[in-house]
């Protein structure tokens, strides 16, 4: 990680330069946010500070990647400020989330149970040991009941036909009327929000075997 390194050594001339203009602002590496009081104030500092840095640093600002909004409309390293300032996962964030769990349950994948779950666990553990500064977590709070589904679906699909499902079932402790869906024609992600599968791939359960989703992670 030699770039944030450097970044952070060349760019101490401009914190230094913000600091003595008093302005609020927070950086990691080249990325940077500065807060003001106004709309024009904001086009006044960006418009002086790209001239500054031109001059200073010889660099040239990303004109595409910067601009002018309030802070709930914009994001710094993955998080957003809401209107209530609280410190929120930013939606990008959430989406690439939302990416990460269907690219990790896809049954498809050559992998055991046990390095399907552990995958899982390091890359949820690292999600979560991030984010977990949000004070605002309804976004990922509610893709709990989400992420489990795509567990469930996932582990159906690797059953792969009636006999295997009936014995995973089995293996599970599925009563014989909950075993009766094992010839089920649905699809599986119909089946991965189906009373017996829910029951049978409870979340405590799938918690039993380290499967949790990253907001459960804090008590976990």
């Amino acid at each position: 990680m030699i770039s944030p390194l450097l970044a952070n050594i060349y760019l101490d001339q401009l914190d230094k330069e913000l600091e003595r203009r008093e302005l609020s602002f927070c950086r990691y590496a080249d990325d940077i946010t500065i807060y003001v009081s106004s709309e024009r104030s904001a086009k006044r500092v960006l418009e002086s500070l790209t001239a500054w840095i031109a001059k200073h640093l010889k660099l040239s600002v990303n004109q595409d990647k910067s601009g002018t909004g309030r802070p709930w409309e914009s994001q710094f390293l993955g998080f957003q400020i809401t209107r209530k300032a609280e410190i929120a996962i930013a939606p990008k964030s959430i989406e690439g989330y939302m990416a990460k769990v269907r690219s990790l349950w896809n049954a498809r994948q050559s992998l055991t149970s046990k390095q399907l779950v552990k995958q899982w666990r390091e890359y949820s553990t690292g999600w979560w040991s991030y984010f977990k500064l949000a004070n605002n977590r309804w976004r990922i709070q509610g893709l709990a009941g989400w992420t489990r589904r795509h567990m469930r679906k996932c582990f159906w699909q690797r059953w792969h036909n009636r006999k295997g499902r009936l014995n995973a079932l089995r293996r599970l402790g599925a009563k014989p009327h909950h075993q009766k869906v094992a010839s089920s024609s649905r699809g599986a992600w119909r089946i991965a929000k189906s009373p017996v599968l829910d029951t049978i791939l409870s979340n405590a359960t799938l918690r039993r075997y380290g499967l949790y989703v990253p907001s459960e992670l804090s008590t976990a």
